[in-house]
């Protein structure tokens, strides 16, 4: 326990815990070390004999916890293709960087769901070792891919079930905390969206060898088909939860598309129906051209035909997001509902998961229930609840400030005051 002459202790004039309790207003965090040790009303003798963080007219709450993000890649608008011919040290370098942003933006856990090698597995040693400083990091290393799938030059390709399981096994070895496996095609090129990847007995094969190690498993489901079949297999979580299926199967004709989205209800209530978590990476490739265009009409009050052609492409595109929010709403899943970033992959850029809570807000989330989705659901889809996500006695002291109520809008999210990883202030 600490004494009075180490204690810490944060005021808030505004306590948003994570839990879904109502807002508390002028209140005290007293820090045990790492970890908050109790939360009671702000008194002035609280001072006495302590280091005192004094945010009395700001929102302090639990950081933000991304449950999908690929930090070795640069989110700068670069295909995979063009990703690849980075150096794995160029890689580590980028996710150094990256980190930190994610650090400042108020996000102080976050799940890597995919890197080259081993270079996640450096840059968290290098973390834990004191060389750098940045979110607590969850470790997928290599995701599980066949042979020319997603990612497939990360280094993960196992085809049939030995092979899987032996992927398994050596990712644990690594130290690997959870396993990523590739249920369908994405974004790499020669892989379609539309398609799974694997069958169920290969889904479950990884599924049993991860657990037989006590790692969590999360799959990327890009295919409906992929959604059906992580179902059956028993994973822990999906991430994209999209419903695409193929338009063509002959999938290099360039003026055909490869995949087309079409709802499924049947396997949505399936989903649904199942213990699974969904990590819905909402702003998606695009947002950013998206919002840099609505910001210009908003500025110049008009846009070229092209531009606004782009515009309503790009709008029709987040409203299709919204609108899988508002349907696995309707289903009851919000209980299951991650609302992660996938920054890294084309221009979805770090630092910026208030976009996706700001489309789950359009779906039909209040703000507090988006908050939760990147906190509270967002830790326990990650297996760290016991540790991250709300802020409650004994639980590490992982705190977020910002200046205005992101209940009132989440965008106010954007306006860090300051960050405080394990206790330590990092950031402000």
């Amino acid at each position: 326990m600490t004494t009075d002459g180490d204690r810490a202790v944060i005021r808030a004039g505004r306590l948003i815990d994570g839990t879904g309790g109502e807002p508390r207003t002028d209140v005290a965090v007293v820090l045990d070390g790492a970890k908050v040790g109790r939360i009671e009303p702000w008194r002035e003798e609280l001072r006495r004999g302590a280091t005192v963080h004094d945010f009395g007219v700001e929102t302090v709450l639990p950081g933000l916890v991304d449950a999908h993000c690929h930090l070795s890649l640069l989110g700068a608008g670069l295909s995979y293709e063009e990703e690849e011919g980075a150096s794995n040290e160029f890689m580590a370098v980028a996710a150094v960087h990256n980190a930190q942003v994610m650090l400042r933006s108020g996000v102080t856990t976050l799940r890597d769901n995919g890197a080259r090698h081993g270079i996640m597995f450096a840059v968290r040693e290098a973390m834990n070792r004191g060389l750098l400083v940045g979110p607590r990091m969850l470790i997928a290393g290599r995701p599980v891919t066949p042979t020319g799938g997603h990612f497939h030059w990360c280094g993960g390709a196992a085809d049939g079930e030995e092979e899987i399981r032996r992927q398994v096994r050596r990712l644990v070895a690594e130290g690997a905390d959870h396993i990523k496996i590739m249920a369908s095609g994405g974004g790499t090129a020669g892989t379609n969206p539309g398609l799974p990847s694997y069958a169920v007995s290969e889904l479950r094969s990884a599924v049993d060898a991860a657990h037989y190690y006590g790692r969590l498993t999360t799959a990327h489901c890009r295919a409906t088909r992929a959604i059906a079949n992580a179902v059956e297999a028993g994973l822990d979580c999906i991430e994209h939860a999209e419903f695409n299926e193929p338009a063509d199967l002959i999938q290099h004709v360039a003026e055909r598309p490869a995949y087309r989205p079409r709802w499924d209800d049947d396997v949505a209530k399936r989903l649904a129906d199942s213990p699974l978590f969904a990590s819905l990476t909402l702003p998606g490739s695009g947002y950013v051209a998206y919002s840099d265009l609505a910001a210009e009409r908003e500025r110049e009050g008009r846009l070229s035909p092209e531009k606004q052609a782009a515009l309503d492409r790009g709008q029709a595109t987040v409203e299709a997001r919204a609108d899988s929010v508002r349907r696995f709403l309707e289903l009851g899943m919000l209980p299951k509902l991650v609302v992660s970033s996938d920054a890294g992959p084309f221009d979805i850029e770090f630092g910026k998961l208030y976009q996706g809570l700001e489309i789950a807000v359009m779906g039909g989330m209040s703000p507090m229930q988006a908050l939760q989705a990147c906190t509270r659901v967002a830790a326990e889809a990650c297996g760290v609840l016991d540790r991250v996500g709300t802020l409650e006695p004994g639980k590490e002291a992982d705190i977020l400030v910002v200046e205005a109520n992101p209940l009132e809008d989440v965008r106010n999210l954007r306006d860090v005051v300051a960050v405080f990883k394990a206790g330590q202030r990092v950031v402000g």
